[in-house]
């Protein structure tokens, strides 16, 4: 299976369609904002996230290393975002720029440079 890596014009096209929903959504995005940084805090896998807000099958990324309460707290806070009356604003974003992946773009939005991302890292 060949996987195609995302350019650096992809990249900042994710990055301005995500100032845009910021912008127009911010209460939206300031949730979002606060589900990725608890993702890099507990130190569980981007994918993971991005799996549970289009309620795919998880075996791939569930965390083999969190404790079941704090994997509940955490996924309850995955279903406050999800229960948000335009989260389909943020799944269309994501299925937009599926060639970017979950993982680069939670990290834009925590702040990382798109040259930072370009290439062939590789983050779950």
């Amino acid at each position: 299976m060949t996987t195609m890596l995302a350019g650096l014009n992809e990249i900042y096209r994710a990055q301005e369609d995500l100032a845009q929903l910021k912008g127009e959504h911010e209460g939206l995005y300031e949730q979002l904002h606060h589900v990725v940084s608890l993702t890099r805090q507990l130190q569980i896998k981007y994918g993971y996230m991005g799996a549970l807000l289009r309620d795919e099958d998880l075996p791939a990324y569930e965390p083999k290393f969190v404790r079941d309460s704090i994997l509940s707290l955490y996924q309850h806070e995955v279903q406050n975002l999800k229960d948000h009356e335009e989260i389909q604003q943020v799944k269309d974003l994501m299925k937009r720029h599926r060639k970017v992946g979950d993982s680069k773009l939670f990290l834009l939005i925590l702040g990382a440079k798109p040259e930072l991302l370009q290439g062939s890292t590789i983050m779950k």
